[in-house]
């Protein structure tokens, strides 16, 4: 019986650690009760005597390193993984905005937020720190990614 016990509980314990590592992220209640459960079955192991724990410690690492090393350079992977790739790229519609242009912030930048210039609503970055809703913003710096915007300073 207790060597039933001890295979069952080397499966287990394989079986939870190889969750824990392949599809749980962090440390969860798999790989804590996965090492639990290696850790029980050793233990019982070693309580019916020294050759059969020590059997029990290589094979049950012996197990738990074959299957890992399956895992990683078997196919698995690619069975399992998402193969699509996301190639699509942003396009300017011709919103294009100039270097000291005037806006109105539509909504707060903290730093980053929208902004309305010349009709056209665009998202923007403020080098200047939080800007609130209806204030006068200047663009400073014109990129592919982004705008740059500064509160303008009212003269």
């Amino acid at each position: 019986m207790n060597i039933a016990l001890i295979i069952l509980f080397v499966v287990l314990g394989v079986a939870l650690l190889l969750l824990e590592i392949f599809f749980l992220p962090g440390i969860t209640i798999g790989g804590i009760a996965g090492g639990g459960f290696m850790i029980a079955a050793i233990w019982l192991a070693f309580a019916q005597s020294t050759t059969i724990g020590w059997l029990t410690l290589i094979v049950s690492f012996a197990l738990l390193a074959t299957f890992i090393a399956l895992f990683i350079k078997g196919k698995f992977w690619k069975r399992i993984s998402l193969s699509t790739e996301i190639d699509s790229k942003v396009e300017h519609q011709n919103l294009v905005v100039q270097v000291g242009e005037k806006g109105v912030a539509i909504s707060r930048l903290a730093p980053i937020g929208n902004a309305n210039f010349s009709g056209n609503v665009l998202e923007v970055k403020s080098l200047s720190g939080f800007i609130d809703v209806g204030s006068e913003v200047e663009a400073v710096e014109v990129t592919e990614n982004e705008i740059l915007v500064k509160l303008k300073v009212k003269s």
